[in-house]
């Protein structure tokens, strides 16, 4: 076509190809203008359906009238070709700007923002897009963001009160990009309406946020399957750095329910401008306020504001807590330890900024109304006493802790990022795909207690993949393997042996890496029974990271099982002190206690656990034992038991159970149990370890001490010779002894 005239234009040069059309740059030859000309591709020429879509195309876009919609300059024919002329754009499409990451929320915003627009005054005219993808969004030179390619779009009419359209689509068809299309697009056409566009701007959203795409998979069935069934992975564990309220949009237009969406494109709008306006009121700190040294900040306790409440107290705790933990995470930035703020009460906000050091103060105050509780907080500049920006302003249901704790932590710490110019903590690769395959691993390892570590594991290794030199990935990797090898979800001696060698990459990589030293450390001990090697390997992490609170209360396992209680309540006590509100360090530190049999301790803290989250396994299966350890086995059966069904009856938790029928004498309950292992094994593997609980707690020395042989050949881990019935029952027997002594542990 490069050189030809076509009707009044004369072509000049390719500019790019679709699925149903080929886009030329060419001259108007009536009146001095360049323009884009689309052609139908040569293929479909003799395709009648995709002519009158084509036609069908010019003819909806042509209709729209908006500056943030391409717009069409002519229809006609030449060469027995149909072409649509349209105006010529200068820039580059979103795809090609995702191709380098996530974009700026300067940008963010400003895309976001024009294409409500365009979609809400074509929503207006009854034409829904159906097609909204990075592809089809285009940004101008000028900074104006074009909407293009109305080429799958649906025309709603109104007749006599009755909807009718001119789809063209044939009935059974997915019309779009699979990626991008909203659950009910896969289902019946009755039931498909605007809002499956908003859907699909939630999804392109999503990715300028990210750089990923909200669901991925290996096929496209794959990827139809995760958008019907399940919830994408949170904005905030691929891009922590974005603000609360930009995830707040993001989750209401990917909602799976079309009414739990925006129900216009113009109120998606509005709420976009409103962020906008935000955004641009926000105080940014002067180049003398901000010069080369390291930023630091100062996180004050909250004000009680009425009477004294105890929900109230441990709202403050935690909260603060939260805060300190999040800010670390950005690089550059000191963040002054919470001893050192306590001696500052009743002191002004510069006299505190010149004591403690510090340019930055978070300050701020609670209150209880009813059922509700409201926080307020101010982020400080020490200096000048000068709020930056607005005071974040929560109000939340009391009862759930939880929830205010974190909504008001992440908007703190997006304000605080949003006021210094500074990056998050390094991300250890350089590769996207491998960095949002990391992160989706940790998303689901949220929930590796109920199956998740399938997916966070797929994750991880996908990470290594796509960069074999990230070392966090690797670190991750460990983790998870180390997880498998302790509650024997697969062949122990397998499962630390992978952990190890992982842990190894990882320092080979980056011998800094604190936490790679941790799951050395853990596999070392699980696996190997090398006391000395694992407490090498912890040592060196904490002298890498003193503040790692996990190496501490993980080494106090390994103190306590080589006798050095002493030392061992003084790591546990040092991790607790690091992070109390962390329900993973809580309940490593009580089963530091469980193992040293000081239960009531241990029985305190997973309770003030499980009243903050009471769905936590770990917390809940070191009680149980615990109240197993005390007979008390009507406070200790209904624990076990709700952990075997969150689980979703794992082998492990159902040894565990078992062990706990017998000793309270329920044999019948215990010897279903065998059988429902025994089924199990059919399909995966059992750890030998859980028959020898089931047949310790029903007085079976011999079947015990045959399925303790197994579970020695397969590695099982040193917790599992040492738990009190178990310990009891073999205490007399000469193999068990001398197996001990091999593991250098002593009864």
């Amino acid at each position: 076509m490069i050189g030809r005239h076509v009707s009044h234009f004369y072509v000049i040069r390719n500019l790019g190809s679709g699925g149903m059309g080929i886009v030329y740059e060419a001259q108007d030859t009536r009146l001095p203008r360049s323009v884009a000309i689309k052609f139908l591709n040569p293929a479909l020429s003799a395709n009648l359906g995709a002519i009158r879509r084509f036609k069908r195309e010019a003819r909806l876009a042509s209709s729209l009238n908006h500056p943030n919609i391409c717009t069409i300059l002519d229809v006609d024919e030449g060469d027995g070709q149909p072409f649509i002329a349209m105006e010529l754009l200068h820039g580059r499409s979103l795809k090609s700007q995702l191709a380098a990451g996530p974009l700026p929320l300067d940008e963010i915003l400003g895309v976001a923002g024009q294409i409500a627009d365009a979609l809400g005054t074509a929503h207006d005219e009854g034409v829904m897009h159906r097609d909204i993808t990075p592809g089809n969004i285009f940004l101008t030179e000028s900074g104006v963001v074009k909407l293009l390619d109305f080429g799958l779009a649906r025309h709603f009419q109104s007749i006599d009160g009755c909807e009718t359209t001119d789809d063209l689509t044939t009935r059974g068809a997915v019309a779009g990009t699979v990626h991008y299309m909203a659950p009910e697009q896969f289902g019946t056409p009755d039931a498909i309406d605007y809002r499956c566009d908003l859907f699909s701007l939630g999804a392109v959203l999503y990715q300028m946020c990210t750089g990923a795409r909200p669901f991925e998979a290996a096929s496209r069935l794959d990827v139809a399957a995760l958008i019907q069934e399940r919830p994408h992975v949170p904005m905030r564990q691929l891009a922590p750095d974005r603000p609360v309220q930009l995830e707040h949009i993001v989750d209401k237009l990917l909602s799976k329910r079309p009414a739990d969406r925006y129900q216009t494109a113009w109120a998606l709008g509005a709420d976009v401008r409103s962020m906008q306006r935000q955004a641009a009121r926000i105080a940014k700190p002067t180049a003398t306020d901000l010069d080369a040294r390291q930023m630091s900040i100062a996180v004050l306790p909250f004000q009680i504001v009425g009477k004294v409440d105890p929900r109230i107290d441990e709202l403050r705790d935690g909260l603060v807590e939260d805060i300190n933990f999040r800010l670390r995470s950005l690089r550059d930035l000191r963040v002054a330890p919470r001893t050192s703020t306590r001696s500052c009460a009743g002191a002004s906000i510069r006299d505190i900024g010149a004591r403690l050091g510090v340019d930055l103060v978070i300050e701020g105050s609670m209150q209880r109304s009813d059922d509700r509780v409201r926080v307020i907080a101010n982020l400080v500049e020490a200096a000048s006493d000068r709020p930056l920006g607005a005071a974040i302003k929560v109000e939340h249901e009391i009862d759930d802790v939880l929830t205010v704790q974190d909504l008001v932590a992440r908007e703190v710490v997006d304000a605080v990022a949003s006021s210094i110019p500074r990056s998050p903590a390094k991300r250890y690769t350089h590769n996207p795909d491998a960095y949002h395959a990391f992160k989706r691993g940790q998303h689901h390892w949220k929930s590796c207690f109920a199956g998740g570590w399938r997916e966070a594991i797929e994750q991880f290794q996908h990470a290594i993949e796509r960069d074999s030199r990230f070392a966090l990935a690797h670190v991750a990797l460990a983790n998870a393997y180390n997880f498998l090898g302790f509650y024997g979800l697969i062949q122990p001696k397998l499962a630390f042996g992978v952990a190890r060698r992982a842990a190894e990459q990882a320092l080979t990589i980056d011998e800094t890496v604190a936490a790679a030293h941790v799951e050395l450390a853990l596999g070392k001990f699980g696996g190997e029974w090398d006391w000395d090697g694992s407490e090498h390997e912890f040592r060196r992490a904490l002298t890498l990271e003193p503040g790692n609170a996990l190496a501490h209360v993980y080494y106090s396992w390994l103190l306590t099982l080589l006798g050095r209680t002493d030392a061992a309540f003084g790591e546990a006590e040092a991790g607790y002190r690091l992070a109390p509100s962390s329900r993973l360090v809580s309940g490593a530190r009580a089963q530091m206690l469980y193992t040293a049999a000081h239960y009531d301790a241990a029985i305190e803290i997973c309770t003030e656990c499980l009243r903050f989250d009471p769905s936590y396994v770990f917390a809940m299966q070191v009680r149980g034992l615990c109240y197993m350890a005390q007979a008390q086995y009507e406070r200790a059966i209904p624990d076990l038991e709700q952990s075997a069904v969150l689980t979703r009856r794992a082998p492990f938790y159902l040894g565990l159970l078992g062990l706990c029928y017998g000793a309270a004498s329920m044999r019948e309950q215990a010897m279903n149990l065998l059988v429902e292992l025994d089924d199990h094994a059919r399909s995966l593997y059992v750890p030998p370890q859980c028959y020898v609980y089931i047949y310790t707690g029903l007085g079976q020395r011999a079947n015990a001490l045959e399925f303790q042989e197994k579970a020695y050949e397969d590695g099982a881990s040193p917790f599992n010779y040492l738990t009190p019935a178990v310990r009891e029952l073999y205490a007399l027997d000469p193999q068990h002894k001398t197996r001990l002594e091999q593991m250098r542990l002593t009864l």
